[in-house]
């Protein structure tokens, strides 16, 4: 009966120690009795961060926060991180750091991977005064890499004549349409000082329109796909007389731009009223 209860105390002692991934393999001079809690919560803790990456045609590699070590003991730690399988497109710029008592810091890793969906997993280990423990992550960091939309922009002359009458007032309408842009990304184009603007408005992001001389200069900032409307008209010169004053050609805009690319300027032909 006494080996029966030593027995199942052993195997409940050998169940536990397996369960505390935190502490894998634990040497100290001074003796612990550690919980088994959250990852995050023990007195060396991790928790694995996901990473989304939006793979732009033509970037190398970029820095993600990929690993949080805490340090949740009253002393300090050193730490060195290493990936438990070596990924090639994988790299930990800080391999070796120290983390004061109470506090956390992030393992940033260099990431240079095609696209896909990876799952790393790490070592952790840290030495501290009269100790050491050797840590793998029950979790992972899970790295997803997607190719990214290419940004398109276009326009178009939605209302209006192409060929109009001098001395004659005239409107025309036109859509600035972009697809797939960055983070705050800036449209530009310039309504030439023959119009006046009318009216506009855009399904996303603000704009802004500034007088240059006769010009008017359009700014219309987003992070998403959207469309701006312009209304403009044809406007009085100097003299108080309405444009179109000559016949021949006239750029309706210069053409919208938006990270070096350009669409065509929508023209119009004046003929003699």
């Amino acid at each position: 009966m006494k080996f029966l209860a030593f027995g199942l105390l052993l195997l409940v002692a050998v169940m536990a120690f397996q369960l505390n991934s935190d502490f894998n393999s634990y040497y100290a001079e001074r003796s612990n009795q550690q919980a088994v809690v959250e990852p995050e919560e023990a007195y060396i803790g991790y928790s694995c961060e996901n990473v989304f990456i939006k793979l732009v045609c033509g970037s190398g590699s970029s820095e993600h926060a990929i690993l949080r070590i805490y340090n949740n003991m009253n002393e300090l730690i050193h730490v060195r991180v290493e990936l438990e399988i070596p990924w090639e497109g994988i790299e930990i710029e800080n391999e070796e750091f120290d983390v004061a008592p109470m506090s956390a810091k992030d393992v940033i890793a260099k990431i240079s991977l095609p696209v896909g969906t990876y799952h790393a997993s790490f070592v952790i280990s840290a030495t501290f005064e009269n100790g050491s423990a050797e840590i793998f992550t029950i979790c992972h960091s899970e790295i997803v890499v997607e190719k990214a939309q290419e940004t398109t922009i276009r326009k178009v002359l939605v209302e209006g004549k192409k060929v109009v009458e001098t001395h004659k007032r005239e409107t025309w309408t036109f859509v600035i349409s972009v697809e797939n842009p960055k983070e705050n990304s800036t449209v530009k184009d310039t309504i030439p000082g023959e119009f006046s603007i009318v009216s506009y408005s855009a399904t996303t992001g603000t704009v802004t329109v500034k007088t240059v001389g006769k010009a008017k200069h359009v700014f219309w900032t987003l992070s998403e796909s959207g469309e701006l409307t312009i209304t403009i008209e044809t406007a009085l010169n100097p003299a108080g007389k309405q444009e179109f004053t000559s016949p021949g050609w006239y750029y309706l805009n210069e053409g919208a731009e938006l990270d070096g690319m350009k669409t065509a300027p929508i023209k119009v032909y004046a003929k003699c009223n």
